[in-house]
């Protein structure tokens, strides 16, 4: 606060000679030179989403308030720093407020509006008396959906992700997986409104869905990539235009999931193996004769092995006995024991243990 300069022996404006005055003004005259610069709100304009409570307050969306402490603080807060925020001045102030706003009558479809009443009082210097200025505010209640719950209830979406597999069908488990890995994606998104999926379609053709945006589908195309190898390719189709006329796309990111999957039994080289893991160059191996694993390359693979998971047939056996280089083996759909290679056996499978694999061309194979 600043103190009154006893200068000057009249009132320039005036010409009162009873004082104290400052630059030559009187404490009435220096008031009607320097009001208060306050912009009187008449209004303020609430709109409140029925679908998810979100708030729009003098059309700034407020989305970070803890919705389990009710409205009525929330409302009272905003509505009162809107008001503060047009006092333009350099002066120590104060404000009170009174508002009729109420709770249990806030949503209530009878309750259109509230008021708050704001009074300002300043002191610009000490042998002045405060400025004074009272008004009143009306709050206006708009029940209006917001353009997040807007865009979800029309459909809207931005980008399509698509997983096929390259010239097969996808496996019940290679299904499940990439589900639960796409679930666990969307779990990252659960306090994010604008993430979302749409027609969402799964089966052994693949996945499809609609993503709310861009990001989203990219985010899971790309996870779904590094785990499972495939390749990652984007197509881009306009849309429509914005309104300064930016062309905005639809994006579809594929996810192309390589020829052979984890378990899968192949014949290569006039062995049969069974695929332990798939990377982006090579695919790693394990042969079903002596359980040697070699990595070989993808293209290799591809060109020369035949998948042959789709011909045999499941077989279960027990591993009865053995003299260290040979074992005796139980198939156990007809109890018929016989003899075999130690070394083509799973490793450190012990005497009594059950083994499953497959009979092809008469000739048994051990998978685990």
């Amino acid at each position: 606060m600043i103190k009154i300069s006893q200068r000057g022996r009249f009132c320039a404006v005036c010409g009162t000679k009873t004082g104290p005055f400052l630059n030559n003004l009187c404490e009435t005259c220096y008031k009607k030179e320097h009001p208060l610069d306050i912009e009187i709100i008449k209004q303020v304009n609430v709109e409140i989403c029925p679908l998810c409570g979100n708030l729009k307050i003098q059309g700034t969306s407020i989305s970070t308030w803890n919705k389990e402490e009710g409205l009525e603080p929330i409302v009272r807060e905003v509505v009162r720093r809107t008001i503060i925020e047009k006092i333009q001045t350099e002066l120590f102030y104060d404000c009170e407020f009174e508002d009729n706003i109420e709770e249990d009558k806030i949503m209530n479809y009878g309750v259109k509006a509230f008021e708050i009443r704001t009074n300002v009082t300043a002191t610009p210097f000490e042998e002045f008396s405060d400025f004074e200025k009272e008004f009143t505010t009306r709050i206006k209640l708009i029940r209006a959906s917001c353009n997040e719950c807007s865009k979800y209830k029309s459909g809207y979406f931005e980008g399509i992700l698509q997983i096929r597999a390259d010239n097969r069908k996808l496996g019940e488990l290679e299904l499940e997986r990439l589900e639960s890995h796409i679930d666990q994606i969307m779990k990252k998104y659960e306090e994010s409104k604008m993430m979302y999926i749409l027609d969402y379609e799964a089966d052994k053709d693949g996945i499809t869905c609609k993503t709310s945006t861009k990001y989203l589908a990219e985010t899971m195309a790309r996870e779904i990539k590094s785990i499972t190898a495939g390749k990652l390719t984007v197509a881009y189709e306009l849309k429509t235009k914005s309104r300064d006329g930016t062309d905005l796309y639809q994006n579809t990111y594929l996810v192309r999931l390589p020829q052979y999957t984890s378990g899968d039994i192949l014949e290569f080289e006039g062995i049969f193996w069974v695929v332990k893991n798939i990377t982006e160059a090579k695919i790693r191996l394990e042969s079903l004769e002596n359980r040697e694993m070699k990595n070989f390359d993808r293209k290799r693979i591809k060109d020369r092995g035949l998948k042959k998971s789709d011909s045999v047939v499941s077989r279960e056996y027990m591993f009865v006995s053995s003299d260290g280089v040979n074992a005796t083996i139980m198939a156990l759909d007809n109890y018929e024991n016989y003899d075999d290679v130690l070394k083509r056996l799973p490793l450190n499978k012990e005497i009594g243990e059950n083994i499953k694999g497959f009979i092809y061309e008469e000739k048994n194979y051990y998978l685990e």
